[in-house]
């Protein structure tokens, strides 16, 4: 058995094409998790969108203008943006826009993020693919910046789902019709695409991973133009999200309970938190007993940098282990994940 940080896709999920009656796009907006929150195609596509925007707006006015940004994000996050702008890594003459990511949930420093912006009169880019209902100083994430986006096919299968929303009163109109101008057939091929590559990951097969993963990274190349969500996406975002936020919540208080004591959460905080994983930090022969067990029982994990710093502008990485929250795995299954992080403490 693979388990991964995310869901695997069911084959339920599929049978809904036929057994479900769609919800209506206006229907799921009105839940209080996506108030305002305008539903596309993918996370990537709503990044395409922003920034076409920008361009068009003349807020970016050429490929040389600079958006500074993490460099963890993955080659396809940068490729999104780079027909409009440059991502960089330091703060120079060039730079017009900040893309300030929540990495696992957990939030950015946003005052001294917010006071730099607007000193050098920024745009603020929020990145929530990984927060969609966590909290910095009793404020919800996605409400500080200029513009949000998110990606919800991260959080749990919908196949590839993601929305945007902006403090500009233009966007809204500019969104609706980009999306309404999604040529015939895109939203199919990603969708079918994301499908196959997420089944592959939980999959033994080599061949087939191999296969899917090149169809995905095929696909990726249409994201920006393929922003109309699938009506079947939008069902399962309506279906699985309050039930997944809740879950994400509960298992995070029950983490930090059981492992009290040990210090391997002491960079994280208590409350406000929903998490996409839990990043522990431990030393260094526990890091590796940890992810030893882990991966001994399925478990794909390893040791990833986390900002402790939380400041996109001056971070401090340090190494942690990612321990999946999700509602995909069950209770039992979570306690054993603690009962294997405990044991790398009582050698």
């Amino acid at each position: 058995m693979i388990i991964r940080e995310v869901e695997k896709p069911n084959i339920r999920d599929l049978i809904g094409l036929v057994n479900h009656q769609f919800w209506d796009r206006q229907k799921i907006l009105k839940k209080d998790i996506l108030n305002g929150i305008k539903i596309v195609g993918s996370g990537k596509g709503a990044i395409a969108l922003v920034f076409k925007y920008l361009s068009e707006r003349r807020v970016v006015k050429s490929k040389l203008d600079e958006v500074i940004m993490a460099d963890w994000l993955g080659s396809w996050v940068y490729n999104q943006i780079q027909p409009f702008a440059f991502p960089a890594k330091k703060i120079s003459n060039r730079t017009k826009v900040l893309f300030v990511y929540h990495q696992y949930g957990f939030p950015q420093d946003m005052d001294k993020i917010l006071e730099f912006a607007h000193d050098k009169k920024l745009i603020v880019i929020e990145d929530c693919a990984h927060s969609i209902a966590s909290y910095y100083k009793g404020k919800l994430l996605g409400s500080f910046g200029d513009f949000t986006i998110y990606s919800f096919s991260k959080w749990f299968f919908c196949f590839a789902l993601g929305g945007v929303k902006s403090k500009f009163d233009d966007f809204g109109g500019y969104a609706d019709e980009a999306i309404s101008k999604t040529p015939f057939g895109l939203t199919i091929v990603k969708d079918a695409a994301k499908f196959l590559h997420e089944w592959s990951t939980f999959s033994n097969s080599n061949i087939f991973q191999k296969y899917a993963g090149s169809l995905l990274g095929m696909s990726y190349a249409i994201y920006g133009e393929a922003l109309k969500p699938g009506r079947l996406a939008q069902t399962l975002l309506a279906q699985k999200i309050a039930k997944e936020i809740s879950v994400r919540k509960k298992r995070y208080h029950y983490f930090l309970k059981q492992t009290d004591g040990l210090g391997i959460c002491d960079h994280l905080e208590r409350e406000g938190i929903t998490p996409y994983v839990i990043p522990i930090h431990c030393a260094e022969r526990q890091t590796e007993d940890v992810i030893k067990y882990l991966r001994a029982r399925g478990f794909e994990t390893g040791a990833y940098h986390f900002d402790i710093n939380r400041n996109l502008l001056n971070p401090q990485f340090i190494k942690t282990v990612w321990i999946p929250c999700h509602g995909g795995i069950s209770d039992e299954v979570f306690s054993e994940i603690i009962g294997l992080v405990l044991k790398s403490f009582k050698k």
